[in-house]
């Protein structure tokens, strides 16, 4: 999931030596901003950028849930085991660093765009630091801090999607138990599932090809391994290619696996990276890594979100699902389409989930609340699976339901009413492989 950066040999040489020599300008630099007689000294920024990427490889070496992707070169991740940073020492420098960038003066040769994505960056592996240090802050000051979102404004549409839930799931109990009873008929069955994702894959590979110029040679391998926090994991290892983990022992439905297959490779993660890589090539340190709790990531959970609703209108959905994966699944098919139906209902509940998480981040809700919660306003089947993962990864979720709200309302702005379909594709791909990009702070409903 991590964006592209430098890849050739002699870069990576080139970077390795080079790593005291900036290390000493910024600290220089840093230095220079303590007296208040002198201006900060503008940083080259290719210094800073390599300064930037190893501040994130010592906040891995102390917080591995940090690090997204890392592929530069192997002497500086040894560098970080050996140095060992503490949590304050990096923290201070991030900061430190991001305040010079954000002073420093117009200068010959100047990037301001590459000069902002770096001191968001950098100002959201300070606020990392400090939380993994033990700091909780409010989920709003802390989805601000390390993805430079604010909060949404109230949901006002569950009301209406329940109602239209209740008439397609009709029968006795509460609709929670029904929903999840219905959910139950659609489970793709183990020994099923790898046919029915390579085919679903397939599809929304097909379907961003159309639009696409994809680069030649990309490729995804998938694999299953039992454990993962997520329901799927996709790993860009550089040069078009990347590695997807599925959670096997997470129960996929028809529609969640169709979801899974666009969200992590066509037109999301692997799609993404991949335009990145094929868009700026080798030129850029910061490109090297990701970490996971940044604006960066924001912008790529969100884009990857929207992946499914770009990739196949509803009717598409519909006839692909009824005609190719239910039979794949061995379901079936005269019920797909009040299947379909529901689940992208469903869906649209997204927003009460990001309220929940909230309210249980925030100790609103203890534990057993905010599970009864998700399941009677959510309607979601496996609830303690997604507060455990809200127990590790905290306002990371705000990441799938607020930033992928904000930024569907910038493609809407920027297609400007425009209902062809190659509109909204030529937005969500603009905006999703430029790296300096900012989702917009606010929403409004």
């Amino acid at each position: 999931m991590s964006d592209a950066g430098l890849s050739s040999s002699s870069r990576v040489r080139h970077c390795a030596w080079r790593w005291r020599a900036c290390i000493a300008i910024t600290a220089l630099t840093l230095a220079s901003c303590g007296r208040k007689t002198q201006s900060p000294k503008p940083i080259p920024l290719d210094a800073a950028a390599e300064s930037y990427v190893r501040l994130v490889l010592a906040l891995a070496e102390r917080d591995p849930d940090s690090l997204d992707n890392y592929r530069g070169p192997a002497d500086w991740q040894t560098e970080a085991r050996r140095r060992h940073a503490s949590l304050a020492s990096i923290d201070h420098d991030a900061a430190a660093l991001a305040d010079v960038l954000a002073a420093r003066p117009s200068d010959e040769g100047d990037d301001p765009v590459r000069r902002g994505f770096l001191v968001r960056q950098l100002r959201a592996v300070a606020a990392r630091a400090k939380i993994v240090a033990g700091a909780r802050p409010r989920f709003a000051d802390e989805a601000r801090e390390l993805f430079d979102i604010g909060t949404p404004p109230p949901f006002t549409a569950a009301p209406a999607i329940r109602a239209e839930l209740e008439r397609l799931i009709p029968g006795r109990g509460d609709l929670p138990s029904r929903y999840a009873a219905f959910d139950r008929r659609f489970l793709v069955a183990p020994d099923r599932l790898p046919t029915l994702l390579a085919r679903a894959m397939e599809a929304c590979r097909a379907a961003t090809a159309a639009r696409v110029a994809l680069p030649q040679g990309e490729h995804v391998d998938v694999t299953y391994v039992p454990g993962l926090p997520w329901s799927a994991f996709t790993r860009y290892e550089g040069h078009f290619r990347s590695v997807i983990r599925v959670n096997a022992a997470l129960p996929l439905t028809v529609d969640r696996a169709l979801d899974l297959a666009c969200h992590e490779a066509y037109p999301g993660h692997h799609t993404i990276n991949s335009l990145i890589e094929k868009r700026l090539g080798a030129g850029r340190a910061e490109l090297l890594v990701q970490p996971l709790f940044s604006p960066q990531s924001l912008l790529h959970e969100a884009a990857s979100s929207l992946a499914p609703a770009l990739a196949f209108s509803e009717a598409e959905r519909l006839a692909f699902e009824r005609d190719v994966l239910f039979p794949l699944a061995g379901l079936d098919s005269t019920v797909a389409e009040r299947y379909v139906r529901v689940s992208r209902l469903i869906d649209r509940l997204h927003p009460v989930e990001a309220d929940i998480a909230r309210r249980y981040l925030d100790d609103e809700l203890d534990f057993p609340r905010a599970s009864e919660a998700l399941r009677r306003e959510a309607l979601m089947p496996f609830a303690d699976a997604t507060l455990k993962f809200l127990n590790q990864f905290r306002s990371y979720a705000a990441t799938y339901t607020t930033g992928r709200d904000l930024l569907s309302a910038e493609i809407d702005r920027e297609v400007r009413g425009d209902a062809q379909p190659s509109a909204r594709w030529d937005a969500y791909t603009r905006i999703a492989t430029d790296p300096a990009q900012r989702v917009p702070v606010e929403l409004k409903r």
